[in-house]
């Protein structure tokens, strides 16, 4: 059953995504308070530079997941063949690209951004880390991207969550030490490279495809690239809209005003990826029904991916921006309270962007993203440059106002009327049924929560939880009353398990149900 196995792989998304969140939760005050903003900040913008170097891997992964995905439904062992090596041979090249780019950077670094001289050389060192784990990690990656285009999340998110329970424990081994963010780099490459060690392992058991230049092909290789092309630019605008903002800052404020930011920043980054651990799965299940012709059970996932994002995001998101200060200060100091302004900001067009991620993961799964990515390319652009308008009236205020206007316009409604019209769906449809009801019925925490708040102001983790976790409870009733059917409840009752290998107990169920 298809809806089970999509289901068992968004279960095991979450799962790691809470992991995640849980240990960045836990240790990213503890980062904060041993390196300082200036040392932190150092950190953040670090990575967040040499992530344009993974922008390689958001290019050709998405390729492999598409392109294993089809030929495994159509039972082409030979293309799989062809595209696999095919990939390696990219990402092995990508690799060497990469570690070229990383030493021109770090030698580079003091003269591009504003810096203390005195941590000039533990930045270079850093980079040169970082980068080395990227190039590195490429030729390895593409067994984490068969993986899912084998759609076999469950085994990349358990082997996900153990790394990252591991890489935690030895952050707070070395912090605990004295050590520094080099040390912590070095930390980040031996744990990703074992990672990736074991993933490929798994692969190599459940898809035991020869490896071998006499593998590659040529037609393989433009199939990738010119799937690949889009798909890189498409993630170069994502980190445009999302990582620049800690180099302008950098640039024009100095990286200790990076961290108000990036905690801001952070946790609306957190709802994002409680969205994407949903949608990430829909890609390959929509090109395996796109090469079924499916249409109708891709128009149903449209709306009820949009639907799901937006009663999984609007809650959390209403909850940042009505509690955010008070959220700040219990978790990182009373002197953070004044990003609280931040979280608004950047959380509003959040609203409106996160229920086309499911739109944005269908049209890549079915090769329809060329227009998502010159969406995407568009919304980067006047990100950029609205933050670098901005950034010296206005601050830190001025670079999140920056990303926010395109983010709403562009990423948001832009990109919706695009998905309805690229699904053969009528845009009103998709607007209410995807997004105007659940919007509606989010309402039901919003009100209580805003009344909780005009009450008292909950600092401290017991009154945080009883004022965020009251008005979700009415929310959730409210939901579970009007939101979802009698005959979406029975096929609930049926999915869940199935997702855990349990036959329920139920009678037969009907073609629409097993789409």
């Amino acid at each position: 059953m298809r809806s089970a196995r999509v289901l068992r792989n968004v279960i095991t998304n979450y799962l790691r995504f809470f992991a995640g969140g849980a240990i960045s939760f836990l240790i990213t005050p503890l980062m904060v308070h041993t390196l300082g903003d200036g040392g932190y900040g150092l950190w953040v913008m670090v990575f967040s530079l040499t992530g344009y170097f993974g922008l390689v891997d958001q290019g050709i992964r998405p390729s492999l997941v598409r392109f294993v995905s089809r030929d495994q439904a159509s039972g082409d062992e030979e293309g799989l063949k062809r595209i696999i090596n095919s990939a390696i041979a990219l990402y092995t090249t990508a690799g060497v690209i990469t570690l070229a780019a990383t030493v021109v950077v770090a030698w580079q670094f003091g003269a591009w951004f504003k810096i203390d001289p005195a941590m000039l050389p533990k930045a270079q060192t850093t980079v040169l880390i970082a980068g080395s784990t990227l190039a590195l990690g490429f030729p390895l990656g593409v067994f984490g991207a068969v993986l899912s285009g084998l759609q076999r999340y469950d085994l990349a998110n358990s082997i996900g969550i153990g790394i990252s329970i591991l890489r935690a424990l030895l952050f707070v081994l070395v912090l605990r030490a004295g050590g520094g963010i080099v040390d912590l780099a070095w930390v980040s490459l031996a744990t990703t490279l074992v990672g990736h060690l074991c993933t490929v392992v798994v692969v190599r058991r459940l898809l035991p495809v020869p490896l071998g230049f006499r593998w590659v092909r040529r037609e393989s290789l433009k199939q990738i690239g010119s799937y690949g092309g889009f798909a890189f630019v498409g993630a170069l605008a994502s980190s445009l809209a999302f990582q620049t903002d800690s180099i302008v800052i950098t640039m024009f404020l100095g990286a200790a005003s990076v961290t108000p930011f990036a905690l801001a920043a952070g946790l609306i980054d957190n709802v994002r990826s409680l969205v994407y651990s949903a949608t990430w799965v829909l890609s390959p299940t929509a090109s395996e029904m796109d090469t079924r012709g499916e249409t109708n059970h891709l128009h149903a996932m449209l709306i009820a991916g949009a639907r799901y994002s937006m009663l999984l995001s609007g809650p959390v998101l209403a909850a940042l921006m009505i509690f955010g200060q008070e959220l700040l200060t219990t978790w990182v100091g009373p002197g953070y309270r004044t990003a609280g302004v931040l979280i608004v900001i950047l959380a509003i067009p959040t609203l409106f962007s996160l229920p086309q991620s499911a739109a944005s993961s269908m049209l890549y799964g079915i090769s329809r993203h060329k227009v998502v990515v010159g969406l995407s390319l568009l919304n980067a652009l006047f990100n950029l440059v609205l933050s670098l308008l901005w950034v010296r009236p206005y601050g830190l205020v001025g670079v999140a106002l920056g990303t926010a206007v395109p983010l709403a316009l562009i990423g948001g409604i832009t990109l919706a009327v695009y998905a309805a019209h690229a699904m053969g769906m009528p845009v009103r449809r998709y607007l209410w049924e995807g997004m105007g009801q659940p919007a509606l019925l989010s309402l039901a925490f919003v009100v209580p929560a805003l009344a909780v708040r005009q009450i008292f102001h909950p600092t401290g983790w017991l009154p945080l939880g009883l004022a965020v976790g009251v008005p979700w409870l009415a929310f959730a009733a409210v939901v579970w009353k009007w939101g979802v059917g009698p005959a979406e409840r029975t096929r609930w009752a049926q999915m869940v398990p199935r997702a855990f290998g349990i036959r329920p107990r139920t009678a037969p169920v009907t073609p629409e149900a097993s789409a």
